[in-house]
């Protein structure tokens, strides 16, 4: 045997595939449950503090970013390789089945002694009229149905039905290569949007952000908003938490998609998936000048912090330039929260307000004041900054995968091929009557390839009892 054939042999072998398969199950059921960098790295932190022998063998074989290991795309990408010579294989066996589906069909002749797998002679009282619509009915109880001529019956499948495995194993291909390559295209990250904000997905709103070398920021043109936030959603008895609503618009501000987002409830529009992570507060703030025009609004973004007497933090303060444009002060941020005897509550407070400390390059405080709506605290440089409300913001997190429509489409194909594959019969059946001088016979030829209703030795048992068969046959 030749090394070609050799490695043919070791690529379609069903042993192999088996063992990939299991390989990419037990990794992909591991993967599930430890925390993945792209989707959480907050919780890949959490995770690993809490289960420190546990992190060092998930750190060590990159289990955090399970889906994008060499251990996980190799080996699919090797199943995909020896599922395409399958399938190869599968379209080889597929055509010739279909080019003899075709040839029975458009011959409509009746064949000759020497192409019948069996005969059957016939009871004489029988004449070729009710050999033919005898033939046909017991065919027909065998749930096989039948096209009749004047001296034939024959049962021929649609050329389609024998591309059922091969397509399915073609779908299997490309839903490999996709799930292997889709990283490559991929984009993830998490966008903190406080209720009423509208925020460009573009990498300069992220807080963090990967992206496969083929991702296309030019390709994207749409916005993120959050209308509304439920701090305690509920459906029916199951409390599902906090719960942002979130709208995606296309460039030009038109609603592509909207909906409470909430686990087991993600948001999907083409390409993009959008999951809960977090949430925290907002403070809007905006910089009046000594008129009371307002010049600059801004929105923060603040977490809840245990360590802080407020209960929260800003994620980044905000820079103040003189009227110089240099950057001479920070402006930091936080909503008090209320407090219970059982601590600080993480919700908006009763009395929204904003404690404002400005800071100098020096580090020295020039501002300590606590606001309420609609109030302001002179600024350093000039002008007020006036709190406008307080609400709450959305931690979401983003995955961009061009790949994900392709997946429903190779999903969808191979649930098709796969529909074929195990319910539409393959076979070619041809009974035709010859008279000789021993009688009148039935011959029959047979190609069964799938047929669930029956078998080749049911058919002929049945036929021979309908006819009345006489001994006789020939194989």
């Amino acid at each position: 045997m030749g090394s070609g054939r050799r490695v043919w042999r070791f690529l379609t072998s069903p042993v192999l595939a088996m063992v990939l398969l299991l390989w990419i199950g037990v990794w992909s059921i591991i993967g599930s449950f430890v925390p993945q960098s792209d989707l959480d790295p907050m919780g890949v932190a959490l995770w690993a503090a809490a289960n420190p022998a546990l992190e060092t063998v998930a750190g060590t074989l990159g289990l955090h970013e399970a889906f994008t290991s060499p251990l996980f795309i190799v080996p699919g990408l090797f199943l995909a390789l020896c599922t395409a010579a399958c399938a190869w294989q599968r379209a080889g066996v597929a055509r010739r089945r279909a080019r003899s589906l075709r040839d029975a069909r458009s011959d409509v002749e009746p064949g000759d002694e020497t192409s019948a797998d069996f005969e059957i002679v016939c009871d004489p009282v029988l004449d070729t009229a009710a050999i033919v619509e005898r033939s046909a009915t017991t065919l027909e109880h065998l749930g096989i149905s039948s096209r009749k001529g004047e001296r034939f019956v024959s049962a021929v499948s649609p050329w389609w039905s024998v591309w059922g495995t091969a397509v399915f194993h073609w779908a299997l291909v490309a839903l490999i290569v996709l799930i292997a390559g889709g990283s490559l295209a991929r984009a993830s990250g998490q966008m903190g949007v406080a209720v009423k904000q509208v925020k460009p997905d573009r990498p300069e709103s992220y807080g963090q952000l990967t992206s496969g070398p083929l991702h296309s920021w030019d390709l994207v043109d749409r916005w993120i908003r959050v209308d509304a936030f439920d701090i305690d959603y509920v459906t029916g008895d199951l409390h599902r938490g906090p719960t942002p609503t979130v709208t995606v618009l296309d460039g030009e501000g038109n609603v592509l998609a909207s909906q409470l987002v909430y686990p087991n409830n993600t948001l999907k529009q083409g390409a993009l998936t959008i999951y809960p992570v977090d949430y925290g507060l907002s403070a809007t703030l905006a910089m009046v000048d000594d008129a009371g025009a307002e010049m600059q609004r801004t929105t923060q973004l603040v977490d809840f912090a245990e360590g802080n007497p407020d209960g929260t933090a800003p994620i980044t303060p905000l820079g103040l330039a003189g009227p110089d444009g240099v950057l001479g002060y920070q402006v930091i941020v936080s909503v008090p929260l209320d407090e219970r005897p059982e601590g600080l509550v993480a919700c908006t407070p009763e009395v929204p307000a904003a404690h404002v400390v400005i800071v100098d390059t020096g580090g020295a405080a020039v501002v300590d004041e606590v606001i309420a709506v609609d109030e302001g605290v002179a600024l350093p440089t000039g002008g007020e900054l006036r709190l406008l409300g307080v609400d709450y913001y959305a931690r979401l997190q983003m995955v961009d995968d061009p790949s994900i429509p392709l997946l429903y489409l190779a999903g969808t194909i191979s649930m098709i091929g796969l529909g074929v594959a195990t319910l539409a019969r393959q076979m070619v059946l041809k009974a035709w009557t010859l008279e000789s001088p021993e009688g009148t016979r039935l011959l029959v030829r047979m190609r069964l390839w799938r047929i669930h209703s029956t078998s080749r030795s049911e058919i002929e048992d049945e036929l021979r009892r309908a006819l009345g068969a006489a001994e006789g046959s020939r194989s």
